[in-house]
């Protein structure tokens, strides 16, 4: 399985609408196998979508993302996990837990589990739609 997530230096990018860098971590066992970096383009998200298929990513972690790209990015199958912040490591350590729990890593402002696009999110403990 392989996860994306937006990077600024050595932390999750605030906003994904301006994000231009991806880390892509590829994850076997519970562990960290391999891990490259890609620039994108955040304004074509369709074109990103298709880039991010054709390596066999799963999900997106991202911090603060527009309603417009988050719905193609759901549309085109991945599992998104917005409204992320915080060291990238300590990002990936808690993606790759068995039942991973965000609250430690949620975005500040984004309290009482309703998230910015005005759904309500579990944020104590996302679940995965697949198996690791």
């Amino acid at each position: 399985m392989k996860v994306a997530v937006t990077v600024w230096e050595d932390r999750v990018s605030p906003v994904f609408d301006s994000a231009r860098n991806l880390l892509i971590a590829e994850i076997e066992n519970a562990r960290v196998m391999n891990i490259s970096y890609q620039q994108f383009d955040p304004e074509m998200v369709l074109q990103l979508a298709r880039m991010l298929r054709a390596q066999g990513v799963d999900a997106i972690i991202c911090g603060a993302v527009s309603e417009g790209p988050a719905i193609i990015l759901e549309a085109a199958g991945f599992e998104l996990i917005p409204f992320i912040a915080g060291d990238v490591n300590q990002v990936l350590k808690n993606f790759i837990k068995e039942k991973p729990v965000w609250t430690e890593l949620i975005m500040p402002g984004c309290g009482r589990n309703i998230c910015c696009r005005g759904k309500i999110r579990n944020a104590l403990n996302i679940k995965k739609n697949y198996h690791r």
